[in-house]
Protein backbone atom coordinates (compact mmCIF):
# COMPACT_ATOMS: atom_id res chain seq x y z
CA UNK A 1 0.00 0.00 0.00
CA UNK A 2 0.83 3.32 -1.05
CA UNK A 3 0.81 6.45 1.76
CA UNK A 4 -1.89 7.81 -0.18
CA UNK A 5 -3.83 4.91 0.43
CA UNK A 6 -3.37 4.50 4.04
CA UNK A 7 -4.56 8.24 4.42
CA UNK A 8 -7.89 7.34 2.85
CA UNK A 9 -8.45 4.18 4.78
CA UNK A 10 -7.39 6.73 7.87
CA UNK A 11 -9.97 9.67 6.76
CA UNK A 12 -12.70 6.63 5.89
CA UNK A 13 -12.40 5.52 9.61
CA UNK A 14 -12.41 9.13 11.02
CA UNK A 15 -15.97 9.84 9.00
CA UNK A 16 -17.69 6.55 10.01
CA UNK A 17 -16.52 7.10 13.79
CA UNK A 18 -17.58 10.79 13.15
CA UNK A 19 -21.03 9.58 12.20
CA UNK A 20 -21.58 7.10 14.08
CA UNK A 21 -20.89 9.43 17.01
CA UNK A 22 -23.38 11.84 15.49
CA UNK A 23 -25.98 9.02 15.79
CA UNK A 24 -25.24 8.49 19.28
CA UNK A 25 -25.54 11.62 20.36
CA UNK A 26 -28.58 12.63 18.02
CA UNK A 27 -31.36 9.77 19.16
CA UNK A 28 -34.23 10.32 17.77
CA UNK A 29 -36.69 9.54 20.48
CA UNK A 30 -39.81 9.61 18.37
CA UNK A 31 -38.47 7.26 15.45
CA UNK A 32 -36.93 4.23 17.77
CA UNK A 33 -38.41 0.76 16.49
CA UNK A 34 -36.64 -1.21 19.43
CA UNK A 35 -34.11 -1.45 22.02
CA UNK A 36 -32.47 -4.51 22.75
CA UNK A 37 -30.40 -5.72 25.55
CA UNK A 38 -27.45 -7.39 24.42
CA UNK A 39 -24.04 -7.81 26.16
CA UNK A 40 -20.56 -6.64 24.49
CA UNK A 41 -17.62 -8.11 25.47
CA UNK A 42 -15.15 -5.88 27.88
CA UNK A 43 -18.26 -3.02 28.30
CA UNK A 44 -20.98 -5.36 29.73
CA UNK A 45 -24.66 -4.94 29.02
CA UNK A 46 -25.02 -2.74 26.15
CA UNK A 47 -28.55 -1.61 24.28
CA UNK A 48 -28.66 -1.97 20.93
CA UNK A 49 -31.25 1.11 19.59
CA UNK A 50 -32.65 0.26 15.84
CA UNK A 51 -34.74 2.76 13.85
CA UNK A 52 -35.73 2.18 10.02
CA UNK A 53 -32.71 4.05 9.07
CA UNK A 54 -29.78 2.73 11.57
CA UNK A 55 -29.42 0.24 14.06
CA UNK A 56 -26.35 1.75 16.79
CA UNK A 57 -25.44 0.05 20.13
CA UNK A 58 -25.28 2.53 23.14
CA UNK A 59 -23.25 1.67 26.32
CA UNK A 60 -26.09 1.53 28.40
CA UNK A 61 -28.24 -0.77 30.00
CA UNK A 62 -31.70 -1.33 28.60
CA UNK A 63 -33.27 0.43 32.12
CA UNK A 64 -31.17 3.47 31.55
CA UNK A 65 -32.22 3.94 27.89
CA UNK A 66 -35.84 3.60 28.90
CA UNK A 67 -35.36 5.92 31.61
CA UNK A 68 -33.94 8.40 29.05
CA UNK A 69 -36.79 7.82 26.43
CA UNK A 70 -39.33 8.60 29.38
CA UNK A 71 -37.57 11.55 30.14
CA UNK A 72 -36.96 13.03 26.83
CA UNK A 73 -40.82 12.68 26.49
CA UNK A 74 -41.40 13.87 30.23
CA UNK A 75 -43.38 10.62 31.31
CA UNK A 76 -43.04 9.17 34.84
CA UNK A 77 -42.70 5.27 34.42
CA UNK A 78 -43.86 4.87 38.17
CA UNK A 79 -47.20 6.31 37.08
CA UNK A 80 -47.15 4.59 33.54
CA UNK A 81 -46.93 1.36 35.06
CA UNK A 82 -49.81 2.57 38.17
CA UNK A 83 -52.36 4.16 36.13
CA UNK A 84 -52.42 1.34 32.91
CA UNK A 85 -51.79 -1.39 34.71
CA UNK A 86 -54.33 -0.72 37.31
CA UNK A 87 -56.83 -0.19 34.00
CA UNK A 88 -55.50 -3.39 32.16
CA UNK A 89 -54.99 -5.43 35.23
CA UNK A 90 -51.21 -6.18 35.55
CA UNK A 91 -48.40 -5.38 37.54
CA UNK A 92 -45.33 -5.98 35.25
CA UNK A 93 -44.45 -5.36 31.76
CA UNK A 94 -46.90 -2.25 31.72
CA UNK A 95 -46.81 -0.98 28.34
CA UNK A 96 -45.29 2.39 27.99
CA UNK A 97 -47.73 5.06 26.28
CA UNK A 98 -45.61 7.70 25.10
CA UNK A 99 -48.85 9.30 23.28
CA UNK A 100 -51.70 7.86 21.09
CA UNK A 101 -49.46 6.75 18.47
CA UNK A 102 -46.52 6.00 20.11
CA UNK A 103 -46.93 2.54 22.36
CA UNK A 104 -43.86 0.71 23.61
CA UNK A 105 -44.00 -3.03 25.10
CA UNK A 106 -42.20 -5.43 26.55
CA UNK A 107 -40.70 -8.73 25.08
CA UNK A 108 -38.36 -11.50 26.06
CA UNK A 109 -35.95 -11.71 23.85
CA UNK A 110 -33.01 -13.08 25.54
CA UNK A 111 -31.64 -15.43 28.54
CA UNK A 112 -31.06 -13.53 31.65
CA UNK A 113 -26.58 -14.19 32.10
CA UNK A 114 -27.11 -13.44 35.82
CA UNK A 115 -29.62 -12.08 38.74
CA UNK A 116 -31.66 -9.02 37.89
CA UNK A 117 -29.85 -9.17 34.07
CA UNK A 118 -32.79 -7.34 31.46
CA UNK A 119 -33.90 -9.80 28.95
CA UNK A 120 -36.71 -7.56 28.06
CA UNK A 121 -36.46 -5.34 24.98
CA UNK A 122 -39.13 -2.40 24.11
CA UNK A 123 -40.83 -2.92 21.11
CA UNK A 124 -42.64 0.29 19.10
CA UNK A 125 -46.12 -1.54 18.57
CA UNK A 126 -46.83 0.59 15.64
CA UNK A 127 -43.33 -0.74 14.04
CA UNK A 128 -44.59 -4.39 14.53
CA UNK A 129 -45.79 -5.71 10.69
CA UNK A 130 -46.07 -9.33 11.43
CA UNK A 131 -45.85 -11.97 14.18
CA UNK A 132 -45.52 -15.66 13.73
CA UNK A 133 -44.71 -18.51 14.99
CA UNK A 134 -41.24 -20.79 14.61
CA UNK A 135 -40.63 -23.44 16.84
CA UNK A 136 -42.70 -22.44 19.45
CA UNK A 137 -41.31 -19.15 19.64
CA UNK A 138 -42.73 -16.12 18.33
CA UNK A 139 -40.93 -14.42 15.78
CA UNK A 140 -41.04 -10.37 15.09
CA UNK A 141 -40.96 -8.90 11.88
CA UNK A 142 -40.15 -4.55 12.05
CA UNK A 143 -41.28 -1.89 9.76
CA UNK A 144 -37.69 -1.68 9.10
CA UNK A 145 -37.27 -5.04 8.04
CA UNK A 146 -35.57 -6.73 11.17
CA UNK A 147 -36.39 -9.69 12.37
CA UNK A 148 -36.67 -10.63 15.79
CA UNK A 149 -36.66 -13.56 17.70
CA UNK A 150 -37.93 -13.85 20.80
CA UNK A 151 -38.28 -16.31 23.91
CA UNK A 152 -42.11 -15.87 24.71
CA UNK A 153 -44.48 -17.66 22.80
CA UNK A 154 -46.77 -15.97 20.20
CA UNK A 155 -49.93 -16.03 21.80
CA UNK A 156 -48.11 -13.96 24.99
CA UNK A 157 -47.04 -11.38 22.46
CA UNK A 158 -50.17 -10.94 21.14
CA UNK A 159 -51.44 -10.43 24.31
CA UNK A 160 -48.84 -7.83 24.82
CA UNK A 161 -50.07 -5.80 21.51
CA UNK A 162 -53.81 -6.09 22.68
CA UNK A 163 -53.17 -3.92 25.65
CA UNK A 164 -51.11 -1.90 23.84
CA UNK A 165 -54.11 -1.33 21.79
CA UNK A 166 -56.30 -1.20 25.18
CA UNK A 167 -53.79 1.02 26.81
CA UNK A 168 -54.21 3.47 23.44
CA UNK A 169 -57.90 3.27 24.31
CA UNK A 170 -57.48 4.29 27.96
CA UNK A 171 -55.09 7.12 26.86
CA UNK A 172 -57.68 8.69 23.99
CA UNK A 173 -60.45 8.20 26.83
CA UNK A 174 -58.40 10.33 29.92
CA UNK A 175 -57.33 12.92 27.22
CA UNK A 176 -60.78 13.22 25.40
CA UNK A 177 -59.81 12.08 22.19
CA UNK A 178 -61.92 10.81 19.33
Amino acid sequence: MKLHDYKLVEISVKFLLKEMNYMKNNIKFNEIEVMLPIYVKDKGNCTEIITKEASFIKNATIETCTKKLADYFNLSLYHNRLNYGQELGITNKVPLVINENLIYIYINVREPMFNHDAAYGLFDVNSITNVYDKEGKAVIEMNSGRIIESRQNVKSVKKNILNARLAKDIYKEKHKMP
